[in-house]
């Protein structure tokens, strides 16, 4: 049986990465500790399953953007349904051996490997998400009224995605190769991809595992059905609201939708399990408590505090709430300040400045001082490491040789250099051809990129939790470009969405090698998934867009474009208002917070050196600051029943019956996840129509989103 680590005096500040560690130990060695190097791995298989998975997901999720509900397909699913389609392929296809250019090849090479299994669902999770180039598409032909042409769109899709992906060459020597860079979320699915593996009988151990899993995953399927559709209040069980129905205090404070989320309880598990922070089983117990650290901070302390004195004339405003609001406390109409998608100075000062609830000041203040904290904390306690490692990679470099890693050649140089002069050039060209960016400005937003890529990458690799970018660039095109909103949200495409995907690929160059596979397999299916989704989204994107009439209004319903719309307003904001009317005032202030960040992290590494054995050592404010920026929109109850589960796992559960947690901890959770995708996608078609009304489905808190001085 594994024990926890136990840490010297001089490796306090390495306390986190130890227990990730211990997280990767408990999952990774039956995974591929007896790799077979000729077990089939990118075969024809993987390229026919590999891309019609692809392209059936991005068709799917492209289609239902448009929908007043709009429904994703996640990975789980085709990690379910890949098996049996591969089992299928390797009874059915021929074994007939072909030879092309010398080299030898067949249809069938044997039995269905795990290694097809892992590529095949890296191709396809480039498309479990929409490109970020299709609002751009939606809104400048909407409501810009400058329409992008598909081969436009194209390469602006292309160019944004690909562009991360040649970083990735150089992030390898820093996020992948590392064993401290653990990337926890990875382990759920190398647990499924274990689980599901022993179906076929390759590791009878695994069998109890396997039976595990398929129960769990047949109740998280049941279990759905009732918080998502018969009984909603089970998603959110707001006690204070029920112990003060007539309080509007104790409603804000207890409200998880639209309060603080103060005691309230989910038994969903797409609640506790959310986009937002991930699965409380695969995170670290000691970034499960720096996150609740910054969450308490901002929104149990700071936000109460503010609103409840009144500060700025909080208390006419909602306490919680995503939206912008005019100086009568209605919400901001930002089309009625508009004109051809600028600003009409005139219609701006007939009605009013923007005003923003305290929490969401609070939460822009936090993210300032987020990015730089960031910075200095990677520099005072990886900056030796990254010096060191860059040292190694230059020398490499110059003498022209390069290590393999765990047997398998990594990725040539030249792949990553040829990707990114590629995808540069046409990017610059797209920019320039069709108004999307200055050169300039292309130029910025890629360095952006390309210098925080590093940063966020390595508190994510050991925490579980990417810190957004998004607020940052949108600042800087804010600032640069006034008035400009195609400017704004071309910026931070490229300085934001590059760097999501330079760590996307990262994450799966990471899989790749727990699981033993190529890394030069894992970088072609990446490559190649992106580009068929990309291709996909955007073709369902301009049939829709041409064959729907009045899509994106009431009366294109149901393609109402929810999202769409949301990101009109978004780019509207912070490119036709801009943070100078946002941030003006008094909220200038806020600014100083980029330089309290940089030194933020200083108190807390003198600490550390001065009391190593101390809790000091598991502190990380660069993780209690992650949240801060999905807070406007995530329910609060969210990081609550998180943080609740994670210590009844990964600390209680973990000390207690360690055996039982090694064995199946990622396997519940794998199964939960994996049931519940399955679940809203048949409840999504099944039941979108049906409505059922009882006190279990009525808002038990309706004063929530009213203002306290209303």
């Amino acid at each position: 049986m594994m024990d926890l680590p136990k840490l010297a005096a001089g490796d306090a500040q390495q306390a986190s990465e130890a227990e990730t560690q211990f997280m990767v130990d408990s999952v990774v060695p039956a995974a591929g500790g007896d790799d077979d190097a000729n077990m089939p791995s990118l075969t024809v298989r993987v390229w026919v399953l590999g891309l019609g998975f692809t392209c059936a997901l991005a068709f799917s999720n492209a289609y239902y953007w448009f929908r007043d509900n709009p429904v994703a397909l996640g990975i789980p699913v085709v990690q379910l349904l890949s098996l049996p389609a591969g089992w299928l392929l390797a009874r059915v296809l021929p074994a007939r051996e072909f030879a092309v250019l010398g080299r030898t090849w067949t249809l069938n090479p044997g039995p269905f490997s795990v290694k097809e299994h892992v590529l095949i669902s890296v191709f396809a999770n480039a498309s479990t998400s929409t490109v970020y180039a299709l609002e751009i598409v939606v809104v400048r032909r909407l409501w810009l009224g400058a329409p992008l042409a598909f081969g436009a769109a194209v390469l602006l899709s292309l160019t944004s995605q690909l562009i991360g992906y040649s970083f990735s060459g150089v992030l390898q020597r820093f996020l992948v190769e590392p064993q401290a860079m653990a990337w926890p979320s990875t382990l759920v699915d190398v647990s499924l991809f274990r689980t599901l593996q022993a179906m076929a009988g390759s590791r009878p151990e695994m069998r109890q595992q396997q039976r595990f899993f398929w129960a769990v995953l047949a109740a998280s399927f049941a279990w759905y059905f009732v918080p998502g559709w018969a009984f909603p209040t089970l998603t959110m069980v707001p006690l204070l609201c029920f112990a003060a129905p007539r309080s509007v205090v104790a409603q804000q404070l207890g409200d998880g939708y639209r309060g603080l989320g103060m005691l309230a309880l989910t038994l969903d598990w797409s609640t506790i399990s959310s986009s937002y922070t991930g699965s409380p089983l695969a995170t670290p117990w000691s970034a499960a408590c720096n996150l609740f650290g910054g969450f308490v901070v901002l929104m149990w302390v700071i936000t109460p505090i503010a609103y409840y004195a009144d500060a700025g004339g909080a208390r006419s405003l909602p306490i919680y709430s995503s939206d912008l609001f005019a100086g009568n406390g209605s919400v901001y109409d930002v089309q009625a300040v508009l004109r051809d998608g600028r600003l009409d100075e005139e219609a701006y000062a007939r009605y009013g400045p923007v005003r923003l609830p305290v929490q969401f000041l609070a939460m822009y203040g936090l993210c300032f001082a987020g990015i730089t904290c960031l910075v200095s904390h990677v520099a005072l306690n990886h900056g030796g490491d990254l010096w060191r490692t860059a040292r190694t990679a230059l020398r490499e470099a110059r003498t022209g040789r390069r290590r393999d890693v765990d047997g398998y050649a990594v990725v040539p140089w030249w792949w990553h250099g040829g990707l990114f002069v590629a995808t540069m050039a046409a990017g610059l060209g797209a920019c320039q051809a069709y108004d999307l960016l200055p050169w300039y400005g292309f130029l910025l937003a890629v360095a952006m990129a390309a210098a925080l890529t590093l940063p966020v990458g390595l508190v994510e690799a050991v925490s579980n939790f990417q810190y957004g970018l998004g607020v940052v660039t949108e600042l800087v095109a804010g600032y640069a470009w006034p008035g400009q909103a195609t400017y704004n949200g071309s910026f931070k495409m490229f300085g934001y969405i590059t760097a999501r995907q330079a760590l996307q690929l990262t994450r799966d160059q990471k899989l790749g090698r727990y699981m033993r596979v190529a890394p030069r397999h894992v970088f072609a299916a990446q490559v190649a998934g992106t580009v068929a989704a990309a291709l996909v989204q955007l073709g369902v994107a301009y049939w829709l867009l041409d064959g729907v009439a009045g899509i994106c209004t009431a009366a294109g319903a149901p393609f109402t474009c929810r999202k769409a719309h949301l990101f009109y307003a978004t780019t509207a904001i912070w490119g036709v208002l801009g943070p100078q009317r946002m941030f003006g005032g008094g909220h200038a202030a806020l600014y100083w917070l980029f330089a309290a960040g940089l030194v933020l992290p200083v108190p807390v590494w003198l600490l550390r050196r001065r009391f190593p054995r101390s809790a000091w050592r598991h502190v990380s404010l660069p993780v209690a600051l992650t949240l801060t920026g999905y807070l406007p929109n995530m329910p609060t109850h969210n990081a609550v029943m998180f943080t609740l589960c994670c210590f009844a796992f990964n600390y209680v559960l973990l000390r207690r019956r360690r055996a039982w947690w090694c064995r199946y901890n990622f396997v519940l959770t794998a199964a939960l996840d994996a049931g519940l995708a399955v679940s809203g996608i048949v409840g999504f078609f099944a039941l979108q129509h049906v409505r059922v009304s009882w006190w279990g489905t009525r808002d038990h808190c309706p004063l929530s989103g009213e203002p306290a001085s209303g």
